[in-house]
């Protein structure tokens, strides 16, 4: 999965990954990013996973940091939904990855000299999940089943480029 949508990666990694690390005001723009595109994903989760296969939830964590940051929480974008034969894997392993990032943004923060509210940024739950989703990530798989669950994560990665269109339009 991860090269089959490293170019999406990639642009999300460039337009993000800055903002994390800028002024208050800019980590406020990261956080919303992040809210925009989660929210309408773990609503689809909420809706149409079994608890089990379920990632935790981030939206919590993520609008509690922008009230501590006195931003208010955005306004999310349309519904999300997986495409038809999708495989909810690829969805599990591109925002359970994602945590890996988050880890290293912190550990950047940090280093700069950074603080403010870091709930989403530490959380413990999704890199917990990440854990235990490795040894289905690392099983051999058919090509098809493969391509089912980049198609998941390419849905996944397609919301959270929406999400940056606010970005994009105010710079």
């Amino acid at each position: 999965m991860r090269r089959e949508t490293a170019s999406v990666h990639d642009r999300l990694d460039r337009a993000l990954g800055g903002e994390a690390l800028a002024s208050p005001r800019d980590y406020a723009r990261f956080l919303a990013t992040q809210y925009r595109a989660r929210k309408p994903i773990e609503d689809w989760i909420a809706a149409s996973l079994v608890d089990e296969d379920s990632p935790p939830a981030q939206t919590p964590l993520i609008a509690s940091d922008l009230a501590a940051l006195g931003a208010e929480t955005p306004p999310v974008g349309p519904s999300f939904s997986m495409p038809a034969k999708a495989d909810p894997v690829g969805l599990q392993w591109a925002l359970a990855g994602s945590s890996l990032g988050n880890r290293a943004m912190l550990a950047q923060r940090r280093k700069a000299g950074l603080d403010g509210p870091d709930k989403f940024l530490s959380d413990a739950a999704m890199p917990s999940f990440f854990k235990d989703l490795r040894p289905r990530l690392e099983a051999e798989v058919d090509s098809a089943s493969a391509q089912r669950a980049v198609l998941a994560a390419h849905a996944v990665f397609a919301c959270f480029l929406h999400a940056l269109e606010p970005l994009e339009h105010a710079a």
